[in-house]
């Protein structure tokens, strides 16, 4: 941190510890509000003891930003900011802060005896602006960055992790290998046609997982409103432990769970995805007639319902099987038909691996939540079966892809072309190697495994698409 922050933040520091109350401005339309709260913190985080009221739950669920401010001798030591804002729980929960409310603040001792349900608002501030004796309030008043909000992405970077960029390739990998296997039928691959069939993939994809976030987010507050006491401490902030967000893989988790983005700005941006998606469909009909219609609404069925909305999938199997399905066989198979118009049986067999893959991806996050002890409504998967069993399942998923582009080799269904998929041997002995040598209580052990692979999908699908490109050359 250079002076001038350093200054400053001391400043900060001043000015909170001088004032016992925050006024702290949250929400938005009807559910705005503007509440004073006794507080404790400094200028990288701040302790608030609230009374949950629907309206400060409301208001924070929907959009974590907030605005805050002291005021001690306007125009002289004036603090403004903004922030995010989490709640960590009931105020028994958190000792520490009430003991050190009590050493800031002694006449607070009759409130915090007499109002029950008292909670906990962590507030992370992103800006602090200080009005002192320098500058007398006039003119721009020097701001102070908080070194976590520096690190946190920008917007456009926030939107980038929120629509899942990182695993795109679960929605082209398979596209790609459809329209390759394509260039062997009677009919010209269309390379104009494929970057629309790839784009529509990944707005599919990222409709989903725009959607997915907003509704798994949703379905934790409803939960924490009904049980207060699952309310629990996370990583910097409050995290409900009510469901176990397996778009982790996707990167997106965060965004909400960190309050980087709006609830309903991520929701909206989610149906935009789907209609952009929809008009290239339609687009896509009208160039290859209706009998590819039925492909396009099973992809978007698929989604929509892997989604959550409007109908929460309770089955975890089922959902892993949309998994397979909207990653494997429905988008290689689709790709396939609408370049040739025809279906091929041997498809869904080389679609198998790819499918396959997709699905470790999820399974590493089952690994993941039971590592990490996570304790859900819905047990995951991991919890079901036993954490020696699903490591069987996680080895046999990753194994039988490999196994099965060798089959289809020797079937000749692939050319010889496709053992370049062996290359990527060594990143999956690394990620079966990890998940071999850990247990249940070895949570760091596996930690970033569902972005390991990813990684593995990625690599894997690219050889296979190369060497299905060099097999078709030769």
């Amino acid at each position: 941190m250079d002076t001038l922050q350093s200054r400053l933040g001391s400043k900060a520091v001043d000015i909170l510890q001088e004032n016992p109350t925050l006024l702290v401005a949250m929400g938005r339309g009807r559910t705005f509000t503007i509440e004073t709260f006794y507080f404790v913190g400094h200028s990288d985080e701040l302790y608030c003891i609230v009374k949950p009221s629907p309206a400060i739950v409301e208001a924070v669920r929907d959009d974590a930003h907030v605005a805050f401010a002291v005021n001690k001798g306007f125009p002289n030591r004036m603090l403004q900011g903004t922030g995010r804002a989490f709640f960590l729980g009931g105020l028994e929960q958190h000792p520490q802060v009430r003991e050190q409310i009590l050493a800031k603040i002694p006449d607070a001792v009759s409130f915090l005896t007499t109002i029950r349900n008292l909670g906990v608002l962590q507030i992370l501030p992103e800006q602090i602006y200080i009005t002192d004796d320098t500058n007398l309030g006039l003119g721009p008043r020097p701001a102070y960055f908080p070194a976590a909000a520096q690190a946190l992405p920008g917007p456009r970077g926030r939107w980038l992790q929120a629509m899942g960029v990182s695993t795109w390739n679960a929605s082209y990998i398979p596209v790609l290998v459809g329209s390759l296997l394509a260039l062997n039928g009677p009919v010209e691959v269309s390379w104009l046609l494929l970057i629309l069939v790839v784009m529509a993939a990944i707005l599919f994809q990222a409709g989903s997982i725009l959607v997915k976030t907003c509704r798994d987010f949703q379905r934790r507050h409803q939960a924490a409103l009904q049980h207060p006491e699952s309310l629990t401490t996370g990583a910097g902030h409050g995290t409900f432990q009510g469901g176990v967000d397996r778009l982790r893989a996707f990167g997106t988790s965060r965004v909400l769970v960190d309050g980087l983005l709006p609830v309903r700005h991520v929701f909206w941006a989610g149906m935009l995805s789907y209609t952009a998606a929809t008009v290239i469909g339609i687009l896509l009909v009208r160039l290859h007639g209706m009998a590819v219609l039925p492909l396009g609404l099973l992809g978007l069925v698929a989604g929509v319902l892997y989604a959550g909305w409007p109908v929460h999938l309770q089955s975890r199997p089922l959902s892993d099987g949309l998994i397979f399905l909207f990653l494997g066989p429905l988008p290689v198979t689709g790709s396939y038909f609408l370049f040739t118009g025809t279906y091929w049986h041997s498809l869904l067999l080389v679609s198998l691996p790819i499918g396959l893959l997709a699905v470790a991806v999820f399974q590493a996050i089952d690994l993941q939540a039971r590592a990490d002890g996570a304790q859900a409504t819905m047990q995951t998967v991991a919890a079901d079966v036993g954490w020696a069993r699903w490591r069987l399942v996680y080895y046999a998923s990753i194994g039988l892809s490999f196994v099965s582009v060798l089959l289809l080799i020797l079937a000749g269904i692939l050319p010889a072309w496709g053992l370049f998929v062996l290359l990527s041997t060594p990143l999956a002995g690394w990620v079966v190697m990890r998940v071999w040598r850990s247990t249940p209580e070895e949570a760091p052990v596996l930690a970033e495994l569902d972005r390991q692979t990813n990684w593995l999908h990625l690599v894997f699908g690219l050889l296979l698409a190369l060497g299905l490109a060099i097999g078709y050359v030769v």
